[in-house]
């Protein structure tokens, strides 16, 4: 039975691939060099596939396979899929193959570079599935495992106002869910096509049309409401998941892949089990693409080495990994099983990827119908911030987050040193882009460090905000920056945790400037992050723009 689904599978992905018919990568990912005159080709992996290529690419550079007399020599490196998307469109990334982890970013590269014939070829090269990971006693209240499970059922629960309460838990709360980005997160793109399908209850030739259609986007934004915040990658939420468990949010998209790592390998008091939506999923198909630059020796090279990846022992391999082999003489075994939270014959209704241009239409509609934000930037002002440029630097990071933040979304803004200041009370982006930059600018170094006091001064202009507009929930934020320690507040912590609790606020710190500057911030920061059920960002001044950018992915 596997078998014969397998085969399905493998027709349908590599049919539609075959429809869609700078500097360059250094190694390190093989062996140190390269023998001479060596016909070197390079490989873009995502990064679910490190463990498992890093081998893989070791193992064939000691075979010594020889093209036209020349030994081949494979050298690797990890990019995340939509990062290496658009270095590739960019110019930016030359390489002989990419291994996204799905071909949905094929498709998205041949519609927005306008170059169909970008590759020569696209084969799936591992396999895993994208569920809905869910805490088991959650799943089980829900009827998991005899009861098929979805997105409706997702949706009904979000709505009712007893949350959990209504299957006999109202200690948990309401139902609650994660969501990265779709613009550079595979599983966030995969889930947010699957949202359509469910929504115009389609399994197969979702169109432009139903991703404009009203009602689908009603559904995507009824969805929202049960989100806790969103993020940059997966690794975020699986994170935090491990560290403060069913506490944290019900349930979270990822690959089956990456639920067989959290129960193998983290240790959850709770564990993960895999939901496979009744109304259908995608497999990630990992394609093995050659891309058109190639030479036809590369070409033949590339190919040499695909058959290596696709050989029995390289597919039991990354099934050891957690990943299902694309060879199909190879059979399912463990951590492909229930052992592990996944069932191996769990996909029922396996949806196929739409054309490129759906793909892109509805990553254009995900800004219009996330949920809003309303966030206050509580920036440290204190005389440390002076040092090093460090103040400079931040206020440039501070503009990168307003330039991806949407126009109805409320920003405010608090500076502190040893008092706190509302610089720019919370409003739509809109309406205070100029006033929130000219406050911006307007930040000068001075006295010592006081944050306690700056959060509650947050948190006050936050409890201000009359209901949005819309008269939708909306995510609330706090993201603090300071590279020093609280020496200043009149608050005290437990005071201040003790204000934060069932507030719904969340706080995201940054703890800024040298490693001395970010361990003494972390000593103040830890039992925030702690509290409020976040992550503690570290970061100096050359990467704080990257920071902010990946910041603005949570709201």
């Amino acid at each position: 039975m596997r078998k014969a689904s397998i085969v399905l599978l493998l027709s349908l992905l590599t049919a539609a691939l075959a429809a869609c018919g700078a500097p360059s990568i250094g190694g390190g990912n093989g062996t140190p060099e390269a023998p001479s005159n060596a016909l070197k080709i390079n490989i873009a992996y995502s990064p679910e596939k490190e463990g498992w290529l890093k081998d893989r690419i070791a193992a064939f550079n000691a075979s010594s396979t020889k093209v036209n007399g020349q030994v081949v020599f494979v050298e690797g490196v990890n990019k995340s899929s939509g990062a290496a998307r658009t270095e590739i469109k960019n110019g930016q990334l030359k390489t002989t193959i990419w291994s996204p982890s799905a071909s949905t970013w094929l498709e998205v590269l041949k519609q927005e570079s306008g170059n169909p014939n970008v590759a020569v070829s696209a084969r799936p090269l591992v396999l895993t599935p994208v569920v809905i990971s869910m805490w088991k006693p959650m799943a089980e209240a829900l009827g998991w495992p005899n009861k098929p499970i979805g997105w409706g059922d997702m949706l009904a629960l979000i709505n009712d106002p007893q949350g959990w309460g209504k299957f006999g838990h109202p200690e948990w709360g309401r139902f609650s869910w994660g969501h990265t980005d779709p613009e550079i997160s595979t599983s966030a793109l995969s889930t947010l096509l699957a949202e359509f399908y469910a929504a115009v209850g389609k399994q197969k030739d979702l169109a432009t049309a139903d991703i404009q259609n009203p009602k689908s986007q009603q559904f995507i934004r009824d969805l929202g409401k049960g989100i806790k915040h969103y993020g940059y990658n997966t690794l975020v939420f699986s994170d935090n998941m491990q560290k403060f468990g069913t506490s944290y949010i019900s349930a979270f998209p990822m690959e089956e892949i990456t639920l067989i790592d959290f129960n193998k390998n983290k240790n959850p008091p709770v564990p993960l089990v895999a939901i496979y939506p009744k109304e259908g999923t995608f497999y990630h198909d990992d394609p093995f693409i050659v891309m058109s630059s190639a030479t036809a020796d590369e070409q033949q090279a590339a190919e040499q080495f695909f058959n290596f990846l696709l050989t029995p022992d390289s597919q039991k391999l990354a099934m050891s990994f957690g990943f299902r082999p694309a060879n199909v003489d190879v059979p399912l075994a463990d951590p492909v099983s229930i052992t592990y939270g996944v069932q191996p014959q769990g996909v029922q209704n396996i949806l196929p990827f739409p054309p490129a241009d759906v793909i892109v239409a509805a990553k254009q509609t995900w800004a219009q119908n996330r949920k809003r934000a309303d966030v206050i930037l509580v920036v440290d002002v204190s005389g440390s911030m002076e040092d090093n440029g460090k103040l400079d630097q931040a206020k440039a990071g501070l503009e990168t987050f307003l330039q991806r933040i949407l126009p109805e979304d409320r920003i405010g803004l608090v500076s502190f040193s040893s008092q706190a200041t509302v610089e720019v009370t919370p409003a739509p982006l809109g309406d205070n882009r100029i006033a929130l930059s000219d406050a911006i600018q307007r930040l000068r170094p001075q006295g010592k460090t006081a944050i306690y006091d700056s959060l509650i001064t947050a948190k006050q202009s936050l409890d201000n905000l009359p209901a949005a507009e819309d008269g939708e929930e909306r995510i609330k934020a706090i993201v603090l920056l300071t590279d020093g320690e609280e020496n200043a507040s009149q608050i005290s912590f437990d005071d201040l945790k003790g204000t934060f609790d069932e507030s719904g606020i969340s706080i995201f710190p940054v703890a800024y400037g040298s490693s001395s500057d970010q361990d003494a911030a972390t000593k103040t920061l830890q039992g925030i992050v702690d509290f409020s059920r976040t992550i503690l960002v570290k970061g100096s001044t050359g990467d704080v723009g990257q920071i902010f950018d990946n910041l603005s992915r949570y709201f």
